[in-house]
C-alpha cells in the first residue's frame, strides 16, 4: 500500500522518500508504481508527466528508521498490521526531528495504542488510506489522547493538498469508521453463506447492484432520509433481531485461511483467480475505479 500513498504525494508535486529494509519490496513497489502512473496518465488524472511524478520519489534501503526519515517533515508508516511491530517502530522514531509529524496508516489500532510509551506522543496521528491508495479519495484522520490540535489540522490540510477527502474521527475506537462498517457487512455476508442463504457470487452482485451502486452518490444516512426514517425504524425493528452478532470471525473465512486460500495473492479465496495474473486483475479493478473517480470528482465540484 505504501507505493500508492507515495504516489498520491508525488502526484501533488511533493518530494517523497519511499523507505524499506527489503530491496525486493522496494523494487516491486517501483514496478507497480509504473503501472499505476501509466493508467493515471491514460485517464487524464495527472497534472505532470509520469516521468516527472516518478522523479519525485526516491527509494531508501535501510533498517534504521532514523536514517530513513532524516530530513522528512511528514512520515506515513505502512508496516504490517501488528501492534508490537508498530510500537517498536514508533518508539525508534521518537528520536527523529521534533518538528516531524509521525502518522500511521493503521487500519484497526488506535493512535494511543501505537504511541504508548513514547516520549513524544503529541506528534503522532492516524492517516488511514484505502486501497488502492492512489485512487480512493478518503483518508480517515484520527488522533490519540495526546495528539496536538495543530498536528491534526496540519495533517487534514496536507490530505486536502494531495487531493484526498479527509474525515476526522471524533473519538478513539478500533477500526475507526469505514472498517467497522466493512466488518459488519463482512460478518453478515459470511453468516448468510454459513446459513445457506446466498453464494459469494450472488452476495457480491446484490451488494454491487443495490446499496453499493448508490453509495458514491448517496450515503446510507442520506438514503435513510429519502426512504423515510419511520419506514427505516419499522424495518430495522423487525430485521435486527435476526442479524448476526458474533464476536469472533466467521468459520467461513477462518477455514479458508487454514487451507491457504488467502484471496488474490494465493490464487484462491472466495473466488478462484487462477488463469489470470495478479497484474491483469489489478489493472481491471483500477480501470473501473478510475472511471468512478472521475465521476466522483465531477459530483464533488
Amino acid at each position: 500500500m505504501g507505493e500508492g500513498i507515495a504516489l498520491s504525494f508525488a502526484a501533488a508535486g511533493l518530494s517523497v522518500r519511499l523507505a524499506d529494509q527489503d530491496r525486493h519490496i522496494l523494487n516491486n513497489s517501483l514496478t507497480r508504481m509504473g503501472a499505476h502512473l501509466k493508467l493515471l496518465a491514460e485517464f487524464g488524472l495527472l497534472e505532470d508527466t509520469p516521468a516527472r511524478v516518478r522523479s519525485r520519489i526516491k527509494t531508501f534501503l535501510s533498517s534504521d528508521p532514523d536514517r530513513a526519515v532524516r530530513g522528512c517533515t511528514f512520515i506515513v508508516e505502512c508496516i504490517p498490521e501488528i501492534l508490537a511491530l508498530k510500537r517498536e517502530l514508533f518508539s525508534r522514531l521518537d528520536d527523529c526531528d521534533g518538528g516531524t509529524i509521525l502518522s500511521s496508516n493503521t487500519s484497526s489500532f488506535t493512535v494511543s495504542e501505537i504511541s504508548r510509551g513514547m516520549r513524544t506522543p503529541g506528534r503522532v496521528v492516524g492517516t488511514h488510506f484505502f486501497m488502492p491508495a492512489h485512487i480512493v479519495p478518503l483518508v480517515e484522520v484520527h488522533r490519540g489522547k495526546d495528539t496536538g490540535n495543530a498536528v491534526v489540522e496540519t495533517t487534514r490540510k496536507l490530505m486536502l493538498r494531495i487531493g484526498k477527502k479527509p474525515v476526522l474521527v471524533g473519538k478513539e475506537i478500533p477500526g475507526f469508521i469505514v472498517n467497522r462498517i466493512q466488518a459488519a457487512i463482512a460478518r453478515e455476508a459470511n453468516y448468510l453463506m454459513e446459513q445457506g442463504v446466498v453464494t459469494p457470487d450472488d452476495f457480491d452482485m446484490a451488494a454491487r447492484s443495490s446499496y453499493g451502486f448508490r453509495l458514491a452518490s448517496l450515503g446510507p444516512l442520506a438514503q435513510a432520509d429519502i426512504n423515510g426514517l419511520d419506514t427505516v425504524l419499522r424495518g430495522n425493528t423487525h430485521i435486527y433481531k435476526s442479524l448476526c452478532n458474533a464476536t469472533e470471525p466467521s468459520p467461513v473465512i477462518a477455514d479458508k485461511v487454514k487451507k491457504g486460500e488467502l484471496g488474490l495473492k494465493s490464487g484462491r479465496g472466495y473466488y478462484d483467480y487462477r488463469g489470470k495474473s495478479q497484474e491483469q486483475i489489478t489493472e481491471e479493478i483500477e480501470r473501473n475505479l478510475l472511471k468512478q473517480l472521475i465521476l466522483f470528482r465531477e459530483r464533488e465540484k
